[in-house]
């Protein structure tokens, strides 16, 4: 049934982008349609949930979309974007720091944003604290490549001997 699904999924597609233009006479929302046949590959191949937390961004931009083209609801519609760490938490099943900085950041910003009104707008610069403060605070274990002399040394000597081979090379022709 999946195989059948997704060999149907750009007529079904179709079918959405002509009825939302031809009857509801909303082209905008109708060309989003199209954007469900990547989705359903990622969602009806492989492991659901793994495939769920990994197309959540996509998801996420498919119902924002929908909600803006379709319904004109941009200002409510961004809080969709919130899905996308909450499905993250509740498939992986996991709660490191650099998680908790990220959720702290966001309720700050709602919390501010819901007390002050026009505070909306300047305030979402804060979500730039999320990737200073892992960066500083909480490194990833690979994020960075070490050398010491040794390593440089051996590259350094690759190259040349690499060079010396070349020149070898083109003055015995």
């Amino acid at each position: 049934m999946k195989k059948r699904l997704l060999a149907a999924m750009p007529m079904i597609s179709l079918f959405l982008f002509l009825g939302a233009g031809l009857f509801l006479e909303n082209w905008q929302l109708g060309w989003t349609f199209f954007l469900l046949i990547p989705l359903s590959w990622v969602l009806l191949t492989g492991k659901p949930l793994k495939r769920l937390n990994e197309s959540m961004p996509l998801i996420c931009l498919v119902v924002f979309l929908w909600l803006g083209f379709g319904f004109n609801l941009w200002h409510p519609g961004w809080m969709v974007f919130l899905l996308i760490p909450l499905v993250n938490l509740m498939v992986e099943r996991k709660l490191d720091a650099r998680k908790i900085v990220g959720i702290l950041v966001t309720a700050a910003y709602i919390a501010i944003g819901l007390l002050f009104d026009d505070m909306w707008h300047p305030t979402w610069i804060m979500f730039l604290l999320i990737p200073i403060i892992n960066t500083i605070f909480f490194p990833q274990k690979f994020a960075y490549v070490s050398f010491n002399s040794s390593t440089l040394k051996n590259k350094f000597r690759n190259i040349v001997d690499y060079e010396d081979e070349e020149d070898n090379i083109n003055t015995n022709k």
